[in-house]
């Protein structure tokens, strides 16, 4: 907040644009409310608005436009952008990723007022007893994981620890049925009773990519080739997290300081056919080892699939 041009206003009125607390709430209700701009002018003429809020509240606003232009002024969050694919085949429409900069919503994240009091950054043991016998596992922190990793980073040094989740999603169901690939970011740092509320948005919108039809005659051929467009996608928008996790980065935490983080990837949320999808793998095989349908009821467990054999099967 310290950054922003109207900071020095937040000194002496904390609702800055608006006039004071009562004047907020009214653009609260009026935004929530799903009222037209037409509707929005019609109410703030009515005498009784006239005469009772806005000469003795007083109101910043008489009209729906000023009210727009003062919500404008409000901090905003993490600005979309887009880019246009061109994929090795043809396809029947234009190819657009929308996406926003990584690096950005997890600085929004972290200067969320309401996640200040829910987020660690620093790796903890808890045991059932004096003794210490029994580990408690309730949040990522707790884990040994999170232990190995802050020892790989310098001394001083801040983990964030990035959870990304994706689901091929219906987003239009009455005007043609359309699919995307929503890809949303979080924290493991944020409690996890808070980070899967909703309403709370611990999750951020990251990427959207609308599915596409190939013009090729081969139907396998064209799933291989949305596999690899979603693969080029992926790439293009986490690469400022791989640098982030390779070099670190100076990020705001919430009481204001400045921290050199580590944005590394410690959990990937997905149903099977997308797990199958990310590990570049047919849908009858195992995701996570190297074993095929017909070997998903051996009692002896198979080798785990690792990046380097992914790599030494396209090869």
């Amino acid at each position: 907040f310290a950054n922003d041009p109207h900071a020095t206003h937040w000194k002496n009125n904390l609702y800055y644009p608006f006039a004071s607390r009562a004047d907020w709430q009214l653009v609260s209700w009026l935004l929530c409310s799903h009222l037209s701009m037409a509707a929005i002018d019609k109410f703030l003429s009515l005498e009784l608005v006239q005469l009772g809020l806005i000469q003795q509240l007083p109101i910043s606003f008489q009209s729906a436009r000023e009210l727009c232009l003062h919500v404008e002024m409000l901090p905003s969050g993490p600005h979309w952008k887009s880019h246009t694919l061109q994929p090795w085949i043809t396809t029947k429409c234009q190819v657009i990723l929308y996406y926003r900069n990584p690096v950005e919503c997890i600085q929004s994240l972290l200067s969320h007022p309401l996640f200040v009091p829910h987020i660690s950054f620093i790796p903890q043991k808890v045991w059932t007893s004096f003794a210490q016998v029994v580990c408690v596992y309730q949040e990522w922190l707790l884990g040994n994981h999170a232990w190995d990793l802050q020892d790989q980073i310098p001394n001083g040094a801040t983990l964030l620890r990035v959870v990304l989740s994706s689901d091929k999603t219906n987003i239009l169901v009455m005007s043609g049925n359309q699919m995307a690939h929503p890809l949303l970011l979080s924290l493991a740092n944020i409690d996890s009773s808070v980070q899967c509320k909703g309403l709370l948005h611990g999750r951020v919108l990251l990427m959207l990519l609308l599915v596409t039809s190939f013009i090729y005659k081969k139907t396998h051929i064209c799933s291989l080739l949305s596999d690899c467009l979603i693969h080029e996608c992926l790439d293009l928008v986490l690469n400022p997290l791989k640098i982030a996790a390779t070099v670190g980065i100076m990020m705001g935490v919430p009481i204001g300081n400045l921290h050199y983080c580590f944005t590394p990837l410690v959990a990937y949320i997905a149903d099977t056919p997308e797990q199958s999808l990310l590990a570049g793998i047919s849908p009858k095989a195992s995701p996570v080892s190297t074993a095929i349908y017909k070997e998903f009821g051996d009692l002896v467990p198979h080798p785990p699939r690792t990046s380097s054999r992914t790599l030494e099967d396209i090869e």
